[in-house]
C-alpha cells in the first residue's frame, strides 16, 4: 500500500514538474517575443536608450519588492500554483499593450505592472523546482533552467520570422499573449497540489546568512549578463554590426540553444565532473571566448562565440540555487525568496546600466564589459564554493 502511494505521490510530481516547466517557457516566450521587437518600439515611441531603461529599472524594482510581499502573504493564501496562474494571466497581454498604444507612459506603467507579476511568479516557480527535486531526488534544476532558454528561442524565432515577413508587432504579440493566456488552463489541472506546499505561518522578515546573500549575489551578476544580451543584443546588431533587420534574434536564440544543450546535460555534466568544473570553471572559460569573439567584430565568429557561452554558463544560476538550499537553515520558500530577490535586483541594474552607458560608450564597449564581468563573476563564484568546501570538512572532521 504504502509503495503504491509513493508511485501515485512520485507520478503527480513528474506531471507537476513539466507543468512548473511550461510556465518558465512561457514566462520567457512573452519576454523574447517583446524583446526582439524592440528596435520597432524604439521608431513608434521615440524614446532614447536611457528612457528605455528606466522601465527596466522600475519592472526590477517592482519585481523585487513584490517577490517579497507574495513569499510571505500571497504564496501561504493561494497556494504556488494558484500564484501562478495569477502571474500568467498577468503578464500575458502586456506586450501587445506596449505595442497597441505606443505611448512612453504607458510603457512605464505596463512594465512596472509586468514586475509586479514576475515578482508574483519567481518565488514561486523556484519554490516548486526546490520541492520536487527535493522530493524525488532527482537533479532537476539544470533540466528546469531551459525552460526559459525553450521560451526565449520560440518568442525569438517567431518575432523574426514575423519581422521578416513585415507583420505588425502588434499582431505577433496580441497571438502569443493570446496562446499564453489560455495555457493557464494546463496549471489547474496538473500544476503541484498545495498539499506538497511548504506552509509558512510566520510570515515575518527574516535575513538571510551571509553565505546566502554571497550565493544570491552571484546570481544577480548572471541576470544582469543574461538582460544584457536578451534586452540591448537585437540593437547591438542592427546599430553596431549592421546586421538586418530579420536577424535581430539571432544572438537571443543561439545563445539559448547552447544553454538548452547545457540544461539537458547538467545532470550528467555535475555526476561526471563536479559542480565546481561545471559552474565557475566552464563559466570562465566562456567569458574569455565571449570576450575575443567582440574583439573580432566578426558576425559569424560573434555567433558561434555567443553559442558557446551560452553552453558554458547555462548551469551556473541552477547550481546557485541548489548550493543555497543546501546551506540554508531557513524553509525552502525563504530561501528561494532571498536568492530570487537579489538575483532580480540584477534585472534593475544591468540592462540600465547598459542604457545609460549606451549613449556615450555605444552598445560595443558593455559587450566587451560583458565578458569581462562574467568572468570575475565566476572567480568569485569559485572562492564561495572552495570556502563552503572547507567549512563542511571542518565540521566533519570536529564531528
Amino acid at each position: 500500500m504504502q509503495n503504491e502511494m509513493n508511485e501515485i505521490n512520485l507520478k503527480e510530481l513528474n506531471i507537476s514538474f513539466i507543468a512548473t516547466f511550461s510556465q518558465g517557457v512561457f514566462a520567457t516566450l512573452i519576454f523574447s517575443t517583446y524583446l526582439v521587437n524592440t528596435p520597432l518600439l524604439f521608431e513608434l515611441i521615440q524614446m532614447s536608450e536611457t528612457e528605455f531603461s528606466i522601465g527596466f529599472v522600475l519592472f526590477g524594482l517592482l519585481n523585487v519588492l513584490t517577490n517579497q510581499l507574495t513569499t510571505r502573504f500571497l504564496l501561504p493564501k493561494l497556494g504556488s500554483t494558484n500564484c501562478l496562474i495569477l502571474a500568467r494571466l498577468m503578464y500575458a497581454f502586456i506586450p501587445f499593450l506596449i505595442f497597441y498604444f505606443s505611448y512612453y507612459s504607458i510603457y512605464i506603467l505596463l512594465s512596472m505592472f509586468w514586475g509586479v507579476a514576475i515578482g508574483i511568479q519567481a518565488p514561486n516557480i523556484f519554490t516548486q523546482v526546490a520541492i520536487i527535486e527535493e522530493k524525488t531526488k532527482k537533479i532537476l534544476n539544470p533540466v528546469f533552467k531551459s525552460s526559459f532558454s525553450i521560451g526565449f528561442i520560440i518568442g525569438g524565432g517567431i518575432s523574426s520570422i514575423c519581422m521578416g515577413l513585415e507583420i505588425s508587432p502588434i499582431y505577433t504579440t496580441f497571438f502569443t499573449g493570446s496562446f499564453v493566456f489560455i495555457s493557464t488552463v494546463t496549471m489547474f489541472f496538473y500544476g503541484l497540489k498545495k498539499k506538497y506546499d511548504i506552509k509558512n505561518d510566520n510570515p515575518r522578515f527574516l535575513l538571510p546568512n551571509i553565505k546566502i546573500i554571497t550565493f544570491a549575489s552571484i546570481n544577480m551578476f548572471i541576470f544582469a549578463c543574461m538582460g544584457i544580451i536578451v534586452q540591448w543584443s537585437p540593437l547591438w546588431l542592427v546599430r553596431d554590426l549592421f546586421a538586418p533587420l530579420y536577424m535581430v534574434g539571432s544572438i537571443v536564440i543561439l545563445f539559448n540553444i547552447g544553454e538548452i544543450m547545457s540544461n539537458f546535460l547538467g545532470s550528467k555534466l555535475i555526476k561526471r565532473f563536479n559542480e565546481k568544473i561545471v559552474g565557475p570553471y566552464f563559466a570562465m572559460l566562456g567569458s574569455i571566448i565571449l570576450f575575443l569573439s567582440v574583439v573580432s567584430q566578426n558576425i559569424y565568429i560573434i555567433y558561434l562565440a555567443v553559442f558557446i557561452f551560452g553552453f558554458l554558463i547555462s548551469n551556473v544560476m541552477p547550481i546557485v540555487y541548489r548550493q543555497s538550499v543546501k546551506h540554508s537553515k531557513l524553509p525552502i520558500p525563504i530561501t528561494i525568496s532571498h536568492v530570487s530577490s537579489i538575483a532580480f535586483t540584477g534585472v534593475i541594474f544591468g540592462p540600465a546600466f547598459v542604457g545609460f552607458s549606451a549613449e556615450t560608450f555605444g552598445l560595443t564597449f558593455n559587450m566587451y564589459l560583458l565578458g569581462l564581468i562574467m568572468f570575475a563573476i565566476s572567480v568569485l563564484m569559485l572562492f564561495i564554493m572552495k570556502n563552503s568546501e572547507q567549512d563542511q570538512n571542518a565540521k566533519t572532521e570536529l564531528i
